[in-house]
Parts: structure tokens; C-alpha cells; sequence
């Protein structure tokens, strides 16, 4: 007998209620920049959310694990491991992957396992845990993850004007719908440093603030950036005889000069994003629009791809 497929039975999101709109003075010092420098990469987005003062993360991102969950018509008793990441934590460790563990009531049995790969968190958690229902570890996993870097970004810093706050959870089970079927992966190392969250004293953040440097992290952003997702998308649907016209691509939305290269390159049947309405949402944006869109669905085939700073990126093959 064939072992069952694999699947993302249940998809959800949820995005705080407070709108900030291009024109909020919290963009003057990029207005005055008039589109000089890194400013010029970063484009494309009328709306985001954004946490209010005091507002939980962890909160919201419990909330798109329990919106995922009923999707599936599952409860917290049907999760048997809990994978993702909250980012950027109130801690630096441990991760308030464990205040969603709290929130969501889930039982002590279930094992939390922090995905500390911004911004892929979402596709490497769940690939850990499709393997390891494959393994026959465990049967049912709840993967989240939740961006709260509204919080966490340089408003004179081009990248600034996209960042949004969001939650996105997917439960991976049996199923036969949104089936799992293969992914591929690359990792730039060289580009180690190249991207970061960290204290930037120099600039008077004394807290976690990402930032982009001026010469490696630009020359990553138009190299493995634009053209790395392309090749592993192409290498990925090369292995299942597939073209980049038998898809829909989900991919992250950092900005618009990015999501219109990977289009005329890898070249979809459907291209779907959430971008001008909540902007780049970092590692919450593929479950945000997976959610949004996953009933809608036209193709036979999905494929969603992220990359992240450290360097990495990664491709997932779903059958619809």
C-alpha cells in the first residue's frame, strides 16, 4: 500500500488592523532621499500593516496558527509538533515560539522547533516537517511564522518603505490537496554579513535593526537575489518535466524590481502576491498569500519560492 500523501491541510493568516499608507510621515527622510541609492531598489507597495504600540506578535501569529487550524477542522490536540519562527523576538533567545506555544494552549508533549533562517523560516519549516512525517516521527505539524519589522527597520533606509507586520501558519498532514512534492535548495554563503539584523549604534539604534550593506549586501541583492530564484525554480521543475507556464509561483515580496524579474524569467501561468496591499511582510509574506489564494488556485501545479539573508533560498513543489 502506498503511503499516504503529505499535505498542507490548513492554511491562515492574520495582519494587525492599523494601516500606514505611503504618505505617513514616518517616510519623510525617503522622501527626501528622492530615490537616491538603495532607495531605488525598493518600490511597489500603497499599503502595509503595522503593530500598534504594545501590540503582541506572538499574539498575532497565534492567531494564524488557529486560523490555520480550522481550515484543516483540526484542533490543538491534533498537533504533534509546533515549527517557525517569530522574528524579531522580544528575546534574543529564546524565541517567542514558545509564548505561540503558550498562547495557542498546545500540550507540553509537543515539541517546538525555532526556524532561525529569516526569511525562508516559513518554506524550511515546513520541509522539516514533511520529513519528518515522513520519517514517521510524528503525524500532524503546525508550521508559523510571524514578522513584527516595523519595529526592527531604519525609516532613512530605501528597504523601509515596503516592510509590513503579519502572521502566516499552514498545518502539514495527510492529505490530498496542496500535496508536497519536492523542493530544492542553494546556499550562498559567501554572502554571510552581507544582510543583517543587529545593534547599529552608529546610527543611534541601540535596538535589532536590519540593514543592507552599501556595497556586499547591494551587489547579493542584484546577483544570487534576482537571479537565483529563476535558476532553482527552472532546476526544480526540470526534475517533474515541468515549465515555468504549468505553474503558479508564490515567491517573497521584497519589492517590485525583484517579483518582475522572477516573472519574465521564470515566466508562470499565475503569479499571485499580496505586495501593494500589505507590502513586504518579510518571513510571514508566501503563508500570507498562500492563505489569501489558496482556494484560488488554477493551475495543477504551485511552486513557492523564498531566499534569505545569510544566504539562502529555497523552492517547494506542491501539487494542486
Amino acid at each position: 500500500m502506498d503511503a499516504p500523501s503529505i499535505a498542507l491541510i490548513g492554511t491562515g493568516a492574520a495582519l494587525p488592523a492599523q494601516v500606514r499608507l505611503n504618505d505617513d510621515p514616518v517616510f519623510e527622510p525617503l522622501r527626501k532621499a528622492a530615490g537616491a541609492g538603495e532607495q531605488a531598489l525598493f518600490y511597489g507597495n500603497r499599503e502595509r500593516r503595522v503593530l500598534a504600540p504594545g501590540e503582541s506578535l506572538s499574539a498575532l501569529t497565534a492567531e494564524a496558527g488557529r486560523a490555520a487550524l480550522r481550515d484543516a477542522g483540526l484542533g490543538t490536540q491534533d498537533v504533534q509538533r509546533l515549527y517557525g519562527y517569530v522574528s524579531v523576538s522580544d528575546f534574543v533567545t529564546p524565541n517567542a515560539m514558545y509564548e505561540v506555544h503558550r498562547d495557542l494552549g498546545l500540550g507540553q508533549d509537543v515539541m517546538v522547533v525555532p526556524v532561525q533562517a529569516d526569511f525562508g523560516n516559513f518554506l524550511m519549516g515546513v520541509v522539516l516537517a514533511w520529513e519528518g512525517i515522513r520519517a514517521g516521527a510524528l503525524q500532524r505539524a503546525l508550521v508559523v511564522a510571524g514578522a513584527g519589522w516595523t519595529r526592527n527597520v531604519d525609516y532613512s533606509q530605501g528597504h523601509a518603505i515596503g516592510i509590513g507586520d503579519a502572521a502566516g501558519a499552514a498545518v502539514v498532514g495527510p492529505g490530498e490537496r496542496l500535496v508536497l512534492v519536492d523542493y530544492a535548495a542553494d546556499t550562498f554563503s559567501n554572502e554571510y554579513g552581507a544582510m543583517t539584523m543587529r545593534r547599529r549604534a552608529e546610527n543611534g539604534l541601540e535596538q535589532p535593526t536590519y540593514g543592507i550593506d552599501p556595497v556586499a549586501g547591494i551587489q547579493a541583492f542584484l546577483k544570487s537575489g534576482m537571479d537565483g530564484p529563476p535558476r532553482l525554480v527552472a532546476r526544480l521543475l526540470a526534475r517533474h518535466g515541468l515549465r515555468g507556464e504549468d505553474v503558479t509561483l508564490i515567491a517573497h515580496q521584497a519589492t517590485r524590481k525583484l517579483m518582475d524579474h522572477w516573472a519574465q524569467e521564470i515566466r508562470p501561468r499565475e503569479y499571485l502576491d499580496t505586495y501593494e496591499d500589505y507590502g513586504n511582510m518579510v518571513i510571514a509574506s508566501i503563508p500570507v498569500t498562500l492563505a489569501r489564494f489558496q482556494r484560488e488556485l488554477r493551475t495543477r501545479w504551485l511552486v513557492m519560492v523564498g531566499l534569505g539573508i545569510g544566504a539562502h533560498q529555497l523552492a517547494l513543489l506542491v501539487r494542486v
